[in-house]
């Protein structure tokens, strides 16, 4: 029994030196140490939980605000309206650009024939800008209304409605008189487009500019002219920005010979080339309309004088 148990002591002091003589006295093993979790390590794992259900309460909060914010916002009649002070009334434009000012809001719905179109951010300044696009010609009522609050929100009452006149036709010249002939150094010209239309006459660089009035009715005086004959280009604009240039020209003659004003032309007398009948028409219109008015009064003067007479030679 001793001799074996020298022998397993032998085995023992020979594997001893085996691990020592391929493991270093440095090695990297020999200075990793296996640690238990200690409390700090417990702490980062607490606070790391808590962080994760806090993440997990915010995204539900966010999605209740987002729920609550895209609902219909609770009218307040307090409130103010926002303006349209900046809206076009009139457009040929494939857009219509609608603007205006919304203090203290977050943004407007806007309203076109009284259904919501689109919902317009407001900027630092209190100002809004919207180009709503329209296909067909015509008239659309455009409102707005302001909107405020988070989550909870308020809505105004609807802005007052702006009529808004969407016109893509050029505008029809339907009346121009002239004196072709004249005998002066400048000429008037008269005639009828439509409300609020400008009229442009051009020769070289002299230009002549009229607006027409609530009737379509305009009239451009003292047009210069130079001896002999003169020819005008006509264009026409209209209020919605339509522009359209008239084929025929306006051609008169300034001669020394002529004893025609030609600024004698008045929007009750065409005096025009080719309106010469007309105007001989309203002429003796008038004439009649005088000449009834004295037969009026010729009768009555007389049925008085004879009412009188006869009521005197009773009396008699």
């Amino acid at each position: 029994m001793a001799k074996k148990k020298s022998k397993s002591a032998k085995t023992s002091k020979v594997s001893r030196k085996v691990v020592e003589k391929t493991q270093p006295k440095d090695s990297m093993l020999s200075k990793v140490e296996i640690k238990k979790p200690d409390s700090q390590e417990r702490i980062s794992r607490i606070v790391g939980t808590i962080f994760i259900f806090l993440g997990i309460a915010l995204i539900g909060y966010g999605i209740y605000s987002f729920v609550r914010f895209s609902r219909t916002p609770e009218l307040d009649e307090t409130l103010d309206t926002p303006s349209l002070s900046g809206t076009e009334v009139v457009t040929n434009d494939e857009n219509v650009l609608i603007k205006g000012t919304a203090d203290s809001f977050d943004e407007v719905f806007v309203y076109v024939d009284n259904e919501e179109v689109a919902r317009v951010k407001v900027d630092s300044e209190g100002a809004f800008e919207y180009e709503y696009p329209i296909e067909d010609e015509g008239t659309y009522a455009v409102s707005v209304a302001g909107v405020k609050g988070f989550p909870k929100r308020y809505i105004s009452l609807q802005s007052d409605m702006r009529m808004v006149e969407v016109d893509r036709t050029d505008p029809v010249l339907t009346e121009i008189d002239y004196p072709e002939e004249v005998g002066t150094e400048s000429f008037t010209l008269i005639g009828n487009v439509e409300p609020n239309a400008e009229v442009v006459v051009t020769r070289g660089t002299d230009k002549y500019v009229a607006t027409c009035d609530e009737q379509g009715d305009f009239k451009i005086t003292e047009i210069l002219l130079e001896e002999g004959p003169n020819v005008f280009g006509v264009s026409i604009v209209d209020e919605a920005g339509n522009e359209v240039e008239i084929d025929e020209k306006v051609k008169v003659t300034y001669s020394m010979d002529s004893d025609v004003n030609g600024n004698a032309v008045t929007d009750e007398i065409p005096v025009a080339s080719g309106e010469l009948e007309e105007a001989m028409q309203k002429l003796l219109g008038n004439n009649l309309m005088m000449l009834f008015g004295l037969i009026a009064m010729v009768a009555f003067f007389f049925s008085s004088g004879f009412a009188f007479l006869k009521y005197k030679g009773k009396e008699e």
